[in-house]
């Protein structure tokens, strides 16, 4: 019987024996046309329409190529770069398996990456580039150059076995070292005072923290901030060919680690390498002593991340909030009461940006909608809430619109473009879809809007444009847009980027933020009298701020720790100190020398003998790229089968196949499956001889035997996935038909004696799954609400009755037009949700007419021993509820381990035949209690649990290890 989806996927190991398919697929959308762009050392795929876009990647990377090298070594030669256009979930990636890049070309949204560096290409371009080559790098003979011989794809993953921190880290230090002046994150204030904020805390990171991934502790980009900070420091300490020397020992060397690299790089160990650095970033970091008074509202809740604070009231405050043990969305906060309120729960895009009407009544906001059938592949769309009664309208479908703003009688956006962005007009008179009339405004040739604010005074607009690396404001009429936009920025700053603007609502006054001092403040812009005055005064980034509506008090965003609070400050308390205007008020000619830093005239003149044209797969993926051993678990019985498999997909990951060769109970065993995704719903096929164990009872149901079947044949599925809601909650249904002309036969496990000769079945199984609304806060261990329905079926037809031979001769098993059917349902309730507890509670059954399922699979590891195995009818109920005990989020270098929760698991399971009518007999209960830790050995994740079950009724208790 088919275990159900799982509702927690672990990562899987090298050895890759839970992962039916070492090679994913995927769904695309449709009518790409996908070409072909092919550069010295890489080929770029993309979408028909995205040639300049292409080529200009093409023109980054090669010109970043050399520097790049001499970083972290290795080499590349027709390494595939995905450029796709259809996911505004904007990222970037590098994959090892079938070793390739994919980048989305719509732009990130938000602060994450610094402005100055240049656009989305120049950002995310050298940062993969980076990746690659490091993980090309296989050193000299070694393990992986050896492990290369069978799976180049395997080899270039000893890379992952390195801390993620360093990996990044090493990315974001070519970025910022590299690129342009002032570019990359290391050279961002939003990015490296976060870092400060923490260090002069008492919440300083470990040597561990800083270079692992936090998966329950904010910041979760944690491992790029830490990575980069002590991977830059060990560049300077130690000389700019270090990070280079210790990847190449770390791959001479990979099973030490890249503790023992970095100590036969510097000659020192990792604990002696964190002193000394700790030393250096306390002279470098110094405390600072800020006398600038505000209020800060107490949000309720852990682990807080407030965005773009505005105003509903004088006294009430709406913001974007994510927490630890609280649902994400929009909340409100009454500043008289402390009470606050969710509004509305929903994700949102990157950047925050919402509006409000000017009476305060709706709400517009953008967010990430999952295509319901295509994988990775979101769409940003527009809602308009109604504040009083929280009634949402999704306003757009397929609109890949954000950043909204009310304009008079219409709505301001800005649109997705391939490395780009549009400003457009949105009228919905009628408020349906089908009456939506959306309008180009302005397309920058030379730069990207990131953010449009409307005056409520004057209907002016404020616009911030980064042009090639100069991120500036412009103020200009909708009248005459293009053409103010194409004149010099009202402020912008050489050493920094312009951010956030919000209009006054009486007077004529702008708040904005500016990075230009070397920390995020806020900053007021007065048009009357072309002035500029700072307005906070913080140690660690302030920005996002906005007036009340009286325009005397003004809310913003600071950075405390590793939090991001509201804070209010009073108008008439701020000192005032005025900008000088040659500081705001720069031309922006100076980007043009940038951009020309970036793209040499030699790669530019190359790149016009680049060859391109029409991509096509081909045949060449059927080669194998990896051949793995296997080591399969067989009817969870704690016996395994093992052998050899291969194992290939195509460049575009809709095609892939694994051919599995294994030995067991001294027989042979194989497993060939096919998959195809070029299509919805596509399809799987496989041939296949399986073994199975059944657990049956003697002829004197005294005792039990097991027979070992084995199942030979061709299968053909269609699997279907239909995401109908992935904002938060998860709503999702999942059918897969298949059919099977099968031959079957048992073996006697005790004798290994043939039991029974061949018969011959066609099968007919459908599997089905249905999510409900599961939805889990970042530190719930489970879902703490919604449900899981899945259902089997499964029926031979036309099939004969197997005639046995020995001891099992009078086992009545039954194939001829059997049926089984399994189902159950999982809900999940959260009564201290505040503390990220959550209760599970199961129901589940099979019935059977024949020799199926096996009917333990619903039975908990927390009996001593097999429960009514022979019983063709069985239900279960089973609860279990996890209380998070620690969150330790902390771990080693030198030996990698890093421990990130530890949780108690308390279960129950009652497990009774329904056609026995003696309710003692035919029932078993179990109760059992375990703890559970999640842990990483390197970048291999662990979920393991120590338990026992108590069996009242036969005074049984069972130690055990495992799933419970």
């Amino acid at each position: 019987m088919r275990k159900f989806v799982a509702l927690t996927l672990l990562f899987c190991g090298f050895s890759l024996a839970v992962c039916a398919q070492f090679y994913p697929t995927q769904y695309r959308p449709p009518n790409q046309h996908w070409q072909y762009l092919k550069t010295p050392h890489l080929k770029l795929l993309y979408a028909r329409g995205n040639d300049s876009t292409a080529l200009r990647m093409g023109q980054i990377l090669e010109s970043q190529y050399a520097k790049t090298q001499l970083l972290v070594g290795g080499n590349l030669s027709d390494f595939p770069i995905i450029l796709n256009n259809y996911n505004d979930r904007s990222n970037g990636f590098v994959s090892p398996l079938h070793f390739r890049s994919e980048i989305e070309l719509p732009p990130i949204k938000g602060k994450s990456l610094n402005p100055q560096t240049g656009n989305w290409l120049t950002n995310v371009g050298p940062h993969e580039l980076t990746h690659a080559l490091q993980f090309s790098n296989l050193g000299g003979f070694n393990i992986p150059k050896i492990v290369s011989l069978f799976s180049p794809d395997l080899a270039r993953s000893f890379h992952g076995a390195i801390p993620s921190g360093i990996t990044e880290g090493i990315a974001v230090h070519h970025e910022t070292d590299n690129i342009v002046p002032n570019g990359g994150r290391g050279n961002y204030p939003f990015f490296t005072n976060q870092y400060n904020a923490i260090f002069n805390s008492d919440q300083r990171w470990s040597m561990g923290q800083h270079v692992q991934h936090t998966t329950y502790t904010r910041p979760f980009n944690r491992h790029y901030i830490g990575g980069y900070t002590f991977t830059s420091w060990i560049q300077e300490e130690f000389g700019p060919q270090t990070t280079r020397k210790a990847i190449d020992f770390y791959m001479d060397w990979p099973f030490l680690g890249y503790g023992w690299a970095l100590h036969n790089a510097t000659g020192l160990w990792p604990t002696q390498l964190y002193e000394r650095f700790e030393d250096d970033k306390k002279t470098e970091i110094s405390k600072t002593n800020v006398s600038q008074q505000f209020i800060t509202p107490d949000i309720p809740f852990k682990g807080r991340n407030i965005r773009r604070a505005k105003w509903l009231s004088d006294s009430t405050l709406i913001f974007y909030g994510s927490f630890y043990n609280a649902r994400p969305g929009f909340y409100s906060y009454n500043l008289n009461t402390s009470k606050i309120n969710r509004i509305l729960t929903t994700n949102s895009i990157s950047d925050y940006r919402y509006d409000l009407s000017t009476d305060r009544s709706e709400l517009i906001y953008s967010y990430y909608q999952a295509d319901p059938i295509y994988d990775n592949t979101a769409k940003a769309e527009l809602v308009r809430v109604q504040l009083d009664s929280h009634i949402k309208t999704q306003i757009t479908d397929d609109g890949r619109l954000y950043a909204p703003v009310f304009y008079k009688d219409q709505l301001l956006a800005l649109g997705t473009k391939p490395a780009s962005s549009q400003l457009v007009s949105v009228q919905n008179k009628n408020k349906q879809q089908d009456s939506l009339q959306i309008n180009t405004l302005s397309v920058p040739k030379t730069g990207e809007i990131k953010a449009v604010a409307v005056s409520p005074v004057n209907d002016k607009l404020a616009v911030v444009i980064n042009k090639q690396g100069k991120q500036g404001l412009w103020i200009s009429d909708l009248s005459n847009l293009s053409d103010e936009l194409s004149q010099n920025p009202t402020i912008s700053f050489s050493s920094g980027s312009v951010f956030d603007p919000e209009w006054h609502p009486k007077e004529k006054k702008l708040l904005f933020s500016s990075d230009f001092s070397g920390i995020l403040q806020l900053y007021e812009y007065n048009l009357a009298t072309n002035t500029v005055i700072q307005i906070t005064n913080v140690a660690y980034n302030a920005f996002e701020g906005s007036y009340n509506p009286s325009g005397n008090r003004i809310a913003f965003i600071r950075q405390e720790k590793n939090e991001q609070l509201p804070a209010i400050i009073n108008r008439s308390n701020v000192d005032g100190n005025y900008i000088p205007n040659n500081i705001w008020q720069t031309e922006i000619s100076n980007t043009i020398q940038k951009q020309q830093s970036v793209t040499t005239d030699s790669i530019i003149t190359q790149s016009k003998q680049w060859e391109s044209g029409q991509y096509k797969s081909g045949l060449g993926w059927i080669k194998p790229r990896t051949v793995l051993p296997v080591f399969n678990e067989v009817s969870n019985q704690d016996v395994y089968e093992w052998g050899l498999s291969l194992h290939s997909n195509n460049l575009l990951a809709n095609q892939s196949y694994s051919a599995e060769y294994t030995y067991f109970e001294n027989r042979s065993w194989f497993n060939v499956l096919y998959q195809n995704k070029t299509f919805y719903p596509g399809f799987k096929a496989r041939i296949f001889s399986e073994p199975t164990y059944f657990l049956l009872l003697s002829q004197n149901n005294l005792s039990t035997f097991s027979l070992l079947q084995q199942e030979r044949g061709v299968a053909l599925s269609i699997p279907f996935q239909l995401r109908l809601n992935q904002n938060i909650t998860n709503t999702s249904l999942f059918i897969e038909p298949e059919i099977r002309q099968s031959q079957f036969r048992f073996f006697d496990v005790q004798s290994n004696n043939r039991s029974s000769d061949f018969f011959n079945s066609t099968v007919a199984n459908i599997f089905t799954q249905f999510n409900y609304r599961l939805q889990q806060n970042l530190r719930d261990l489970q879902p703490n609400s919604g449900a899981l329905f899945y259902t089997e079926v499964e029926h031979n037809f036309n099939s004969d009755d197997p005639n046995f031979s020995g001891q099992s001769n009078n086992i009545p098993i039954r194939f001829l037009e059997s049926t089984a059917l399994s189902g159950g349902v999982y809900t999940f309730l959260s009564p201290f949700r505040r503390w990220n507890q959550s209760l599970r509670l199961g129901i589940e059954g099979v019935t059977q007419s024949g020799l199926i399922f096996n009917n333990q699979s619903i039975v908990s590891g927390g009996f001593s021993e097999a429960v009514f195995p022979g019983a063709s009818n069985l239900l279960s109920f089973s609860t279990r509820y996890t209380i998070p005990l620690a969150y330790v989020d902390n771990g080693g270098f030198l030996f990698p381990l890093y421990l990130s929760n530890i949780y108690i698991v308390t279960f129950t399971n009652t497990i009774t035949d329904p056609t026995i009518t003696n309710i003692k007999k035919g029932s078993r209960n179990m109760f059992g209690i375990g703890l559970r830790g999640r842990f990483r050995i390197s970048n291999l994740t662990f979920d393991i649990g120590v338990g026992f079950g108590y069996e009242p009724s036969r005074d049984n208790i069972n130690f055990f290890v495992g799933d419970f």
